[in-house]
């Protein structure tokens, strides 16, 4: 590794066309979390910054004022196999764009001047877009958040598997440095690419969070923020919930988010007779205010081979809640004793134990909130984008790096 990677223009590649950039989906966070990070760093030393993508979903967010757009063509095709052969005609297109974008802002900059910063978010089917703009001259990154071919192939349609590994495999060694959100995200990159991949975990806005006051409430609020998807366990939830009441102690349910799993988790409260909130989708600039409702959090998964590095585990954090969390991926190794409550995957009688504790405890509540807050500092986009720059562009690759093969 060099030392790092110096920054003044930034050429922001999404050539998934299922993330729109400025959405309220948990990828769209992390892309506009990601972005204003960066482009505050461009604008601090003169530079521009430029965003590649098909979709915005929104309004420019705050903090991204004055970026550059460049729109990439929609994806229209309706079945799986006409909609790949798309999406690769769409990494050709961004190849160009990327490359001239690089040749454009290469001609602004001065001879001391760093190359400009090409980041791209790992997607299915896209080589071509990052290959073009590190052979035009960019300093290159790739941001790795899932298996992607493993997971279409697993939850959706794939098609042309052998493509989608050929195209990812090329995309992970094209890039100067390759970043991934979880130690199991990074060991599936590693042994796809033969190259070493660093570990950057998911972080949160703290401007925007302020510690949620511990309250003495008979029937503590708890709150779940994300999507309502089966691999987020919230079915475990409410089971859990209602477990907690049986044994004496009612709690409310507090749902931020939607998803197709949403109405049956709703009916299974309902045959509980649990109280729920359920606000729907919410715009991320309002999560804050939400969570600001609640008193406890939880961040329930199924057991199974789980990669996530959870966007509203940092934020719970933020938000001062103590929690209840499925010890997936890296968690047991980010969170330290005290700060939440870890427990196995799965393990709903676990997970009930951990989430009555609370619900009986106002000051253990607010003991591990003052913890969870403290504890956000670790977790800030400026340091996970710190720690993304610093890595550098690695080209040494091992014959196998311990833990490969998931």
């Amino acid at each position: 590794m060099s030392g790092g990677i110096s920054l003044r223009d930034v050429i922001y590649l999404l050539t998934d066309p299922g993330i729109p950039a400025f959405g309220g989906k948990g990828a769209s966070v992390h892309v506009q979390a990601v972005l204003r990070e960066l482009h505050a760093r461009a604008r601090a030393a003169g530079g521009r910054t430029i965003l590649v993508t098909s979709r915005l979903g929104g309004p420019v967010p705050p903090g991204l004022e004055g970026i550059e757009i460049v729109r990439l063509p929609r994806a229209r095709a309706t079945s799986p196999a006409a909609r790949e052969q798309e999406l690769m005609a769409l990494d050709r297109h961004a190849a160009g764009v990327a490359a001239a974008l690089v040749a454009r802002c290469r001609h602004y900059c001065g001879p001391d001047d760093p190359a400009p910063v090409a980041y791209q978010r790992y997607a299915l089917f896209s080589a071509a877009a990052i290959t073009a703009a590190g052979g035009a001259g960019a300093q290159t990154i790739l941001e790795v958040n899932a298996p992607l071919v493993t997971e279409q192939a697993e939850h959706r349609d794939l098609c042309d598997a052998e493509a989608a590994t050929a195209m990812s495999r090329a995309a992970l060694r094209a890039a100067g440095s390759v970043v991934a959100v979880s130690s199991p995200v990074a060991d599936w990159a590693a042994d796809l690419s033969g190259r070493p991949v660093r570990v950057v975990p998911n972080g949160v806005d703290l401007l925007r969070y302020r510690a949620v006051r511990a309250r003495d409430t008979r029937e503590p609020v708890v709150a779940f923020a994300g999507g309502f998807r089966p691999w987020h366990g919230t079915d475990q939830l409410v089971r859990a919930a209602a477990r907690t009441a049986r044994r004496g102690h009612p709690v409310r349910l507090l749902l931020i988010g939607d998803g197709p799993c949403l109405p049956g988790v709703l009916a299974l409260a309902r045959q509980y007779r649990l109280p729920v909130t359920a606000c729907g989708q919410v715009a991320p600039g309002l999560v804050p205010a939400h969570l600001a409702g609640a008193d406890i959090a939880a961040a329930p998964y199924p057991a199974g081979d789980a990669y996530f590095s959870p966007l509203k585990v940092a934020e719970y954090l933020a938000a001062g809640l103590p929690s209840v969390i499925s010890a997936v991926a890296d968690l047991p190794v980010l969170l330290r004793p005290g700060e939440a409550h870890l427990v196995r995957p799965g393990d709903e009688d676990a997970f009930t134990a951990a989430l009555t504790a609370l619900a009986a405890d106002p000051l253990a509540r607010a003991r591990m909130g003052r913890a969870a807050r403290a504890a956000a500092a670790r977790f800030s986009w400026a340091s996970v984008v710190d720690r993304i720059l610093a890595a550098g562009p690695e080209r040494t690759a091992p014959a196998r790096l311990a833990g490969a093969g998931r």
